[in-house]
């Protein structure tokens, strides 16, 4: 039977500077998240805009979210109110699927992601499309030092598995609370074998430490016209650092890529399908969800240092929709049949409007 197909949210930040003139700078290193500061309402009606396009799945408005960014924002906020704000995404993208059409008896369907963007999105200026990172964050040990620090924001200090130690105060269980609403974990446009190392010894750690398991994925950027991670990484290091099995380092439920140019996405998923089916022919694993969320730009790039898109040199317009280019390549896979499910949505510049159009597209299968 072909897999079943899910359809994630769009641009949240880029939604919000476009339609709703939210203006972010260097000012602003929380990017959409900086709402959850100024304005939760506009926050919750761009994601329950999402929801009445269709959206099965929410990206929760943490993406850049960080302790050093909340405190360089303003006058500073300090670690205890930085970790209640980031656990408010949660409940509003919870809260949205309340609001919008999903009340319609589907909502046990629906799911909230709890999105976790690579470091270099919290660096000013954004170092994710280069992994240009600080000297202290390139290695495994850092970067999972710094993950795990941002994930306790959202996890309670210990769970309900064997060997949890439970804590009455009023801090654990808000985290009790909001990790219940999670079902998902998103960890995004990670573009370092670190990264993805890291992220994967972090949610073991957390798991072995008695937090409640929750199914996670990682989605790599590619930037540029090359078929590889910033660090120079191919397909086949990326797949393999994602789901060799080793001691110490939870499997992802699903693999792929965000952020990344739609005309890239035909040949990336097929390098992606190649190397999985030969890591599963091993014995190694089984097929996981295969997720891909691509950019709808229309010839724009991002300036990372003006926070601004701005034309390409060539234009770079393309003369099919993005909807259209973007079901073509998941319906390919999924008629090809091999992986367990498949996830896909937009990354910057996708509005509510494509995820509808790419909506319809996928109910007509």
């Amino acid at each position: 039977m072909p897999p079943q197909i899910y359809l994630l949210d769009g641009g949240l930040g880029t939604t919000l500077a476009d339609q709703h003139s939210c203006k972010f700078d260097a000012s602003t290193p929380l990017w959409s998240s900086h709402l959850l500061i100024t304005d939760p309402d506009t926050l919750r009606n761009v994601q329950t805009a999402f929801v009445d396009a269709g959206a099965d799945v929410l990206l929760s408005a943490t993406y850049q979210v960080s302790f050093e960014g909340f405190a360089g924002t303003g006058d500073g906020l300090g670690e205890k109110k930085a970790a209640e704000l980031m656990r408010s995404a949660v409940g509003i993208a919870r809260g949205a699927f309340v609001k919008g059409k999903r009340e319609d008896g589907k909502e046990e369907k629906v799911k909230v992601a709890l999105s976790l963007g690579a470091y270099g999105a919290t660096m000013i200026p954004s170092q994710e499309y280069s992994g240009k990172y600080d000297e202290g964050r390139l290695s495994v040990s850092g970067l999972k030092e710094w993950h795990l620090k941002r994930l306790s924001a959202f996890t309670p200090t210990s769970g309900t598995g064997a060997g949890a130690v439970r804590s009455n105060s009023l801090d654990e269980e808000e985290r009790r609370r909001c990790w219940k609403d999670v079902n998902l974990v998103a960890f995004e446009t990670l573009p370092l074998l670190e990264e993805i190392t890291a992220v994967r010894q972090v949610m073991h750690e957390l798991e072995a430490g008695g937090v409640d398991k929750r199914e996670f994925w990682i989605s790599c950027v590619f930037p540029g016209e090359g078929m590889g991670l910033p660090d120079g990484s191919s397909v086949g290091d990326v797949v393999r650092a994602m789901l060799e099995r080793r001691e110490g380092k939870s499997l992802p439920m699903g693999v792929g890529i965000n952020c990344t140019k739609v005309g890239k996405l035909q040949s990336l998923v097929l390098e992606f399908e190649r190397v999985v089916g030969e890591v599963v022919q091993r014995g190694e694993v089984e097929w996981p969800a295969l997720v891909v969320y691509p950019d709808g730009t229309d010839g724009e790039v991002y300036d990372t240092v003006t926070k601004e898109w701005v034309k390409s040199a060539d234009g770079g317009k393309s003369e099919i929709s993005w909807d259209e280019t973007v079901f073509s390549i998941v319906d390919q896979a999924r008629k090809r049949g091999f992986w367990k499910s498949i996830l896909v949505g937009g990354c910057c510049k996708t509005t509510p409007d494509d995820i509808s159009k790419l909506r319809s597209r996928i109910d007509e299968v």
